[in-house]
């Protein structure tokens, strides 16, 4: 039988089999851009060597019992937060809204160790307002938590009382007297920052106030984007240049599905305040969202000059410039968050992309099994790390990785499949069959199973077992072709040619497209003496493949069938042009060679018989 009338077996496919078979290129690298020629971005500024220590606010209780003061419980402490960024010691680990959704709680050592341990602070600043003869007393409290303990010491208290027009004075001397007691000394450019004034106009920041109380809750009531939009704005008719006000606004309009109004308050609050980073960040946001990937990573970029320590921001550039084709920055940046935060899975997931993108195998295995060790429960990654032991030669590994898989879920059917593949490629024929055979039990609707299993059964010389797998297979609809073609080359090996034939006639009835198929016919319909038929078959075959070698071969066995042996020799000559090296057609010409001598000389000529392997007898 010609490499034609081999039974076929579908291939099995999936992001773990691709791309591991093709040496790293394949679904599981298409998923990202291909590796670039060098970062397209400018250099951007490294992790510092010391981070910071992380800080966060606490809503601050309104001790006035004037419900008009209850903004400034979301107010004041917001401006306490981003004053205090100022200090390069200590850095935010809020979001961008500063201080937490709801109403502020009780102030306890308690509550605080609480809110440090939610959000991964090692400061807490708490604080409370009040009213005692008209005036502003502006109480704010700094507290450590202990690493080791949890437990949360108060530095200490600092009450500044003034004017209300004074509010950005009293929180920064609170602050600066607060940093200086906890050894978190403030320069002279950090003061300056320190004590920047939002707005000179009070009745504004209360508006801000107001509206920023009306997105968190802060006032006891549920989130009002409504109101929170009719204060921010009004605040920003009064003052434009309320820069915090402005980039509020522009949270509201994006929270409102409004990204265009969102993207122009950022850019007016950037005009004013190049380096301020929640605006910077919730403007590359925006640009990701919108598909401008260059104008995300640049705002990115400036704002890692603000926070080189952000790894969060420094994440998302690493995302965003694999996003849009710079492979080289993305791993730049994306290692050097996985070397300060080694469980970043995000991080380590995009690294595991532009490694297979750049077929770097070893590294690939390497970056898979952390990403499986932090996240044991991804099945995905795990398979994914079965595939790379393959693809790397590490089959041991592959096998204990993919059948702790299938231990792990007993209906995972394409990890069964690949083990039948590697179990196969060690020659470990009776395990592929039971791999083969469980992935049909595991998914009995996937008929990928059931041609990998005929397929090893062909070859392990069981025709009968093959046969009953095809014999299944016919529900496939869409494959009835193949299961024709393999259920035909069954019977041929069998030798019951009419069934041969009949497969192979309705294989090439539904794929008449099929060089394959047409060979297959041709070679049941040759064995049965019908040989003008077969020919035909052979002739439409190689209008569909002109150069292929063995259908040239068959062509001339169908020939020397019928006598014809010049023409037979013709064909066997055309097929030594195509391979020198092809024994039958050398065979076939010597015999024709000889018989013609010995019918010179007065010999029995050939009454044409061929065995099955197209030899001469």
């Amino acid at each position: 039988m010609g490499p034609f009338g081999r039974i076929a077996a579908l291939a099995c496919t999936g992001a773990a089999a691709a791309w591991l078979l093709a040496a790293g290129a394949g679904d599981l690298a298409a998923a990202g851009p291909p590796p670039g020629k060098g970062s397209l971005a400018p250099a951007v500024p490294g992790v510092p060597a010391k981070m910071p220590d992380p800080f966060a606010v606490m809503a601050f209780e309104n001790r006035s019992g004037v419900p008009a003061m209850s903004w400034m419980s979301a107010g004041m402490a917001f401006l306490v937060g981003e004053k205090a960024e100022s200090n390069r010691e200590i850095r935010p680990v809020y979001g961008s809204l500063v201080v937490p959704a709801g109403p502020a709680v009780a102030v306890t050592r308690q509550s605080v160790a609480a809110f440090a341990r939610e959000a991964g602070a090692r400061w807490v600043w708490t604080g409370w307002v009040a009213r005692p003869s008209w005036e502003l007393q502006l109480g704010v409290s700094l507290w450590r938590v202990d690493g080791s303990s949890g437990d949360a010491v108060k530095v200490g208290e600092v009450v500044r009382k003034g004017q209300f027009a004074a509010y950005s004075d009293l929180a920064a001397a609170a602050i600066e007297a607060l940093c200086d007691k906890a050894g978190l000394a403030v320069d002279e450019e950090e003061r300056a920052e320190l004590e920047r004034k939002p707005s000179a106009d009070f009745y504004a920041y209360t508006l801000f106030g107001r509206g920023l109380s009306a997105v968190l809750g802060s006032e006891g009531q549920a989130e009002d984007l409504e109101r929170a939009f009719k204060n921010l704005q009004r605040a920003v008719v009064i003052d434009p240049k309320l820069v915090e006000a402005q980039r509020v606004l522009a949270e509201v309009y994006a929270a409102q599905g409004k990204p265009d109004r969102a993207k122009g308050r950022l850019a007016y609050a950037l005009s004013m305040r190049p380096d301020y980073y929640p605006a910077l960040a919730a403007g590359a946001r925006l640009a990701r969202d919108a598909g401008r990937l260059d104008q995300a990573r640049d705002l990115y970029q400036r704002a890692l000059g603000v926070r080189p320590w952000d790894l969060e921001a420094r994440y998302l550039m690493g995302k965003t410039m694999w996003d849009s084709g710079d492979a080289d920055g993305a791993f730049r940046e994306l290692s050097r968050v996985v070397d300060r935060r080694p469980r970043d899975v995000r991080a380590r997931r995009i690294l595991v992309l532009i490694h297979a993108s750049r077929g770097d195998n070893d590294q690939l295995v390497g970056e898979l099994e952390q990403v499986a060790a932090l996240d044991p429960s991804d099945e995905s990654t795990r398979m994914d790390l079965a595939a790379a032991y393959a693809a790397t030669g590490r089959l041991d590994k592959a096998i204990a990785a993919y059948k702790a898989i299938v231990d792990g879920n007993p209906r995972q059917a394409q990890a069964m499949k690949f083990l039948g593949d590697l179990h196969k490629r060690q020659g470990h024929v009776d395990r592929a069959v039971k791999y083969y055979g469980d992935a049909v039990k595991a998914d009995p609707d996937d008929p990928r199973a059931y041609f990998l299993l005929g397929a090893i059964y062909v070859e392990a010389g069981n025709d009968k077992q093959a046969k009953r797998i095809y014999q299944q297979a016919q529900r496939f609809k869409k494959y009835l072709a193949e299961t024709y073609n393999n259920l035909g080359a069954i019977a041929y090996r069998e030798r019951d040619l009419d069934t041969a034939m009949w497969y192979h006639r309705r294989a090439v009835l539904r794929r008449p497209s099929s060089a394959r198929f047409r060979y297959n016919y041709a070679l049941s319909l040759s064995a049965s003496k019908y040989t003008e038929e077969a020919l035909a078959q052979v002739d439409a075959a190689l209008k569909i493949e002109p150069n292929h070698v063995e259908l040239h071969y068959l062509r001339g066995v169908v020939l020397l069938r019928r006598g014809q042996a010049d023409e037979a020799r013709a064909e066997f000559e055309k097929t030594l042009a195509l391979n020198a090296k092809h024994e039958g057609a050398k065979h076939n010409i010597a015999l024709i060679d000889e018989l013609k001598r010995r019918s010179q000389e007065g010999e029995v000529v050939i009454e044409g018989k061929q065995g099955d392997d197209g030899h001469a007898e």
